[in-house]
């Protein structure tokens, strides 16, 4: 059986169900998802890692207990599943990391980061895993903004401009601030079974357009109950924006960085950029994203 998704712009024919894809049946397919059986290696690579092996045009994954993922040419992915995995397992790594492998084999750079929109444009929320991108941007929807993004934000060049492709109608979220915004879990939704994350749903409070970036908040968690908004300036755009790449060893690997370096210059010439600073106990969490608010809707 095949399923139809769209994610980042591009239809999808998949034979795995993925829940957090938008369905769409309309338009040519853009990527082909198989079951397959993947050979442990690849010809001729021109990079090999930890787990990781790519050339110019396939890119190898293999995660431990759950897959191996072979992408080839931006447009077909095969997948040989563990038997002992559960399919959420192999969804939550093909939404994030063979769709970042995808957008860069089709010179899209996927930058780490949640994003809502605001007048039109696109504001990103990025940051280390655990800084609270997600929730933030989860308030920032109860106070009826619409989401664009989770956890990947795919980026292009166009018209001298970097624009942001909506990624797909969901997001992941702690248990602990799932109650804190009374958000149901279900079993179903934990997107692993030893981690307590869920997905949930934001067909409700979805952007489905392009939009230019206007502004990225870098968000770090600290030990301690203050808040703190600073602007970065000059030169010290770029590498601030480099740390914050998806999977960021990717690009040197598969031979993307002169279309990052692109992509990242024009950024940083394009947004303002901001450190946001937040207590790292959940009691400060509503004291926080109302900082957040008055600093981000000015």
């Amino acid at each position: 059986m095949q399923y139809k998704f769209k994610a980042f712009g591009l239809n999808i024919i998949s034979e795995f169900p993925f829940r957090a894809l938008k369905a769409d049946e309309k338009g040519i397919s853009d990527i082909i998802v198989k079951s397959s059986s993947i050979l442990e290696t690849i010809n001729g690579p021109t990079y090999k890692g930890i787990n990781i092996e790519c050339n110019d045009s396939k890119f190898l994954l293999k995660i431990p207990n759950v897959a191996n993922f072979l992408i080839i040419n931006g447009n077909e992915v095969l997948i040989n599943a563990d038997p002992e995995a559960e399919l959420r397992e192999i969804e939550l790594f093909f939404m994030g990391s063979v769709l970042s492998v995808i957008l860069m084999q089709r010179n899209i750079i996927p930058f780490h980061g949640s994003a809502f929109e605001k007048e039109g444009k696109a504001v990103i929320i990025t940051g280390n895993s655990g800084a609270g991108k997600s929730t933030l941007l989860r308030y920032f929807i109860a106070q009826g903004y619409k989401a664009i993004s989770d956890d990947v934000c795919a980026l292009s060049v166009r018209n001298d401009k970097v624009m942001l492709t909506p990624s797909y109608p969901s997001s992941k979220i702690w248990s602990d601030v799932m109650d804190e915004f009374d958000l149901i879990k279900k079993e179903e939704d934990q997107i692993r079974p030893e981690i307590e994350k869920y997905a949930v749903s934001l067909k409700e409070t979805f952007v489905d357009k392009d939009l230019e970036v206007a502004s990225i908040y870098i968000l770090k968690s600290k030990n301690n109950t203050k808040f703190k908004i600073e602007e970065i300036r000059g030169f010290g755009k770029f590498p601030a924006l480099k740390r914050n790449l998806y999977r960021p060893k990717f690009p040197e690997a598969m031979g993307k960085e002169k279309e990052t370096f692109v992509l990242l210059n024009q950024l940083a010439q394009q947004i303002q950029l901001f450190t946001l600073s937040r207590s790292n106990s959940i009691k400060y969490l509503d004291a926080f994203n109302c900082f957040a608010k008055e600093n981000i809707i000015k």
